[in-house]
């Protein structure tokens, strides 16, 4: 039997042996950016969590890397990057890192073939893929303007809502890049309009050919952005709306909460959020979290008061190598419990806030709360050289991740003043199915699902998004 003090001291040797490998740090000399050809490197500098002269965890190099390849990967204007240790001198513990970067496409300047309702699945369901109700024109996404990552935005409409555009986002004012801003303007003429809402589906109304509804928006947003993972936003927005007469008349007296046909209105909108995700468009792990107020309306003369509170919340976590999952949530409460203007009566079924198996509906009220499950299996991910079929230097190497899903969502509205006339208000929804997700360049990412939802409806349904 071993004595107690010779175990005493083993111990305390293995903890002397472990000690320098748990402990040991390393000093970072030189950053070394390669592949730039527009973004200047201050962009890249400014996004990585460490910086020439500082001094890491050994144990800790593989993640902190892959943290700040994520990081780069966000901005939304590299296909690919690779960062690495490219020199390490062991007797003085001092390392080099290399950046490499691979740029993106930056000019997209394509043709307009976009569809007059709120998406592809509305359009080919309810209003049974009609081509007249396509609006063809031009637009351009010009991004990495100046090599600072700023974007602008144009797009001129025609067809079934003629409507001209333009948006300029400039986020490094100042020398620690931590203050930007963004304007834009927009004007558009429409040939029909949602007049109300029944039966959860908007109910549209057109009088020939003749200009029914006109609007006229601007903008001006500023941000504080002070460390990586922290925004704060403060938005001045103005809007006109104009509608027919005969709208207010014979169909919804109270389209506008004044009353009239006309409504001009400034809104203010502030905005605190903490992302500390590794990859924002599908992510794997971290954490998000949002809370956000507008005011509508900021005279006590204005054409319609409204207060919007929203928070936002979501996690993001792996399960072993291949499986990841994702639980989020989100709430929107009307201080303000007056009914406004339809515009602002919205529930689910818009802006990206819907649950699955729902799309083909509007939900509107004053409030509400949606939360989403997602477990994601990955089936590929890989990089193909298609060189001798595609032309563009940029994409001529194509990074793309396949997941397969399983999607489970609920969510509720309530509808204090409408809800009689619509269904799925004022209860609670659930629904959800398989799903695949395509990601491709880490900036573009498309998902199709086959989805059903608690009223026993099965269908089809086509998502996607991009990075920037």
């Amino acid at each position: 039997m071993l004595h107690p003090i010779r175990i005493g001291f083993f111990l305390a040797g293995l903890l002397c042996l472990a000690i320098p490998s748990f402990g040991q740090h390393v000093t970072i000399d030189k950053i070394n950016i390669q592949g730039l050809k527009r973004t200047r490197p201050s962009i890249v500098f400014r996004e990585l969590t460490f910086a020439e002269g500082d001094t890491l965890p050994q144990r800790d190099l593989g993640p902190i890397l892959e943290r700040n390849r994520n990081n780069l990967l966000n901005l939304g204007i590299f296909n690919d990057v690779i960062v690495n240790i490219s020199e390490w001198d062991t007797e003085t513990s001092i390392v080099n890192i290399s950046i490499e970067v691979k740029e993106s496409w930056y000019i997209y300047a394509v043709p307009i073939l976009d569809l007059a309702d709120r998406n592809f699945n509305v359009w080919w369901t309810t209003y049974n893929h009609s081509f007249d109700r396509i609006n063809l024109g031009g637009s351009l996404e010009w991004l990495n303007v100046t090599g600072r990552n700023d974007k602008l935005k144009a797009k001129i409409q025609f067809g079934y809502t003629p409507k001209q555009e333009i948006e300029y986002r400039f986020p490094y004012l100042n020398k620690r890049q931590s203050v930007g801003i963004t304007t834009g303007f927009s004007h558009s003429i429409n040939k029909e309009v949602s007049y109300a809402t029944l039966q959860n589906q908007e109910q549209f109304i057109k009088f020939d050919e003749r200009r029914v509804g006109e609007q006229w928006m601007g903008r001006l947003n500023s941000f504080y952005r002070p460390n990586l993972f922290t925004k704060y936003e403060l938005g001045l927005n103005y809007h006109y709306r104009a509608i027919d007469h005969k709208i207010v008349d014979d169909y919804n007296p109270i389209y506008f909460a004044n009353g009239d046909s006309t409504q001009s209105i400034f809104s203010l909108r502030a905005l605190f959020e903490y992302d500390d995700r590794d990859l924002k468009i599908f992510p794997s792990t971290g954490v998000k979290f949002s809370v956000e107020a507008e005011k509508i309306g900021l005279s006590s003369h204005a054409d319609d008061q409204a207060m919007i509170t929203t928070i936002t919340g979501e996690w993001n976590g792996t399960i072993g190598r291949k499986f990841q999952q994702r639980i989020s949530a989100v709430g929107k409460y009307s201080i303000s419990r007056d009914l406004p203007s339809y515009v602002y009566y919205r529930g689910l079924g818009s802006d990206r806030k819907y649950v699955a198996g729902y799309e083909l509906y509007i939900i509107d009220g004053l409030d509400f709360v949606l939360g989403k499950y997602q477990l994601a299996f990955e089936l590929i991910d890989k990089q193909t050289d298609i060189s001798k079929i595609m032309p563009v230097p940029q994409f001529k190497r194509i990074t793309y991740a396949v997941y397969l899903s399983l999607l489970a969502e609920a969510g509720y509205v309530n509808n204090p003043y409408t809800g009689a006339e619509n269904s799925l208000a004022n209860r609670w929804l659930y629904g959800g199915g398989p799903a695949l997700t395509v990601l491709l360049y880490n900036n573009f990412l498309f998902q199709f699902s086959y989805c059903g939802n608690a009223e026993g409806e099965w269908g089809f349904f086509i998502h996607n998004r991009t990075s920037f």
